[in-house]
């Protein structure tokens, strides 16, 4: 591989990034992470914005610094001035020493402020004015902590709806929104599924003890791709880790694998063969004709053998050897034996 290429695919941080919706995120990351300024993150649940937060951080100059990471939405109100601004002894009922907020315990590093749209209106207001002066003061206190920290924001709304709906203060949303990136999710970046799901079992595998690191087989590669992933890397985790502990001789099939439904897990069924490049787009193209040219080199040519080895019907892979032609993509020679 080539030394420019190598470096395009190559883990960041632990990262996965394989396509090139992905790559565009981390290297727009990667620069803006060189300054102070502040960055909001958008996408939908699941899509992995603290790890990309995680990847600012660690990409920034104070990656030597503290990261520190608050729910927003995970709070009450009630509790979350205090546990963002800190407070002094006696300043509500049972506050008997006095405490740093998140703002002071990221000093130096980087503040994660996880679903920021979700705070209420008046505390949106006092994080406005630390944003442009820089400083705070703890809840009951008089003195003022300048901050030398940045701020990283997330959320999984439209930011320009919400201001609509009154969701979040629109001078708020001017100086959080300096910086934007938006997560694609994972239906939109599908290179990424097969090695994020590889990465996944080799994880689960040490934290289970499990000898061999369990493999998908190609048949269950087929069917993580053709699927649409409304959970996003989130679903993605959970199923890896379900399946590696249901993994038979460290190999994972379609019947390790559950993809989620309305209501519950169900076992995954296949769908009918699906248009290559069109319907799917070029990464899930990519990614398929290489799953279907591999069986094909691995079983000297043979359709039959090779849709054996995918775990489908010999007609669903001539089927869609028909569509990849049609498409003008190269093929492996193949031995037309029915």
């Amino acid at each position: 591989m080539h030394e420019a290429a190598a470096a395009a695919t190559a883990p960041a941080h632990g990262l996965i990034a394989q396509s090139a919706a992905m790559r565009a995120v981390l290297d727009m990351a990667r620069r803006a992470a060189q300054t102070d300024v502040g960055i909001m993150l958008l996408g939908e649940s699941g899509v992995g914005k603290e790890v990309v937060s995680r990847f600012v951080h660690r990409s920034s100059p104070r990656a030597a610094g503290p990261f520190v990471a608050i729910n927003c939405a995970a709070i009450p109100d009630s509790l979350l001035e205090a546990t963002l601004f800190g407070y002094e002894r006696g300043a509500f009922t049972g506050a008997s020493q006095s405490a740093p907020g998140k703002f002071e315990q990221a000093q130096g590093g980087t503040l994660l402020l996880d679903e920021v749209t979700e705070m209420a209106a008046g505390l949106q207001a006092k994080l406005l004015r630390v944003l442009q002066e820089r400083e705070i003061e703890r809840v009951g206190g008089r003195r003022r902590i300048a901050l030398d920290m940045r701020v990283v924001a997330t959320s999984n709304r439209d930011l320009q709806q919400a201001v609509q709906q009154g969701v979040l203060r629109e001078d708020l949303y001017y100086r959080l929104s300096v910086f934007p990136l938006r997560i694609p999710p994972l239906r939109e970046r599908r290179e990424d599924i097969v090695p994020l799901a590889q990465a996944m079992l080799a994880r689960h595998a040490q934290q289970y003890g499990l000898d061999p690191v369990p493999r998908l087989d190609g048949a269950a590669q087929l069917a993580m791709l053709d699927y649409h992933w409304p959970g996003n890397v989130r679903e993605l985790e959970n199923m890896m880790q379900r399946a590696a502990i249901l993994s038979q001789q460290g190999v994972i099939g379609t019947a390790e694998l559950f993809f989620q439904s309305a209501a519950a897990p169900v076992p995954v069924q296949r769908a009918a063969p699906v248009p290559v490049p069109r319907e799917l787009g070029a990464e899930l193209a990519d990614s398929e004709r290489q799953l279907i040219a591999d069986a094909l080199r691995d079983s000297g040519g043979s359709r039959k053998d090779a849709a054996g080895r995918l775990g489908i019907s010999p007609r669903t892979l001539r089927h869609k050897l028909q569509r990849m032609r049609e498409a003008g993509l190269n093929l492996p020679t193949i031995d037309d034996d029915g």
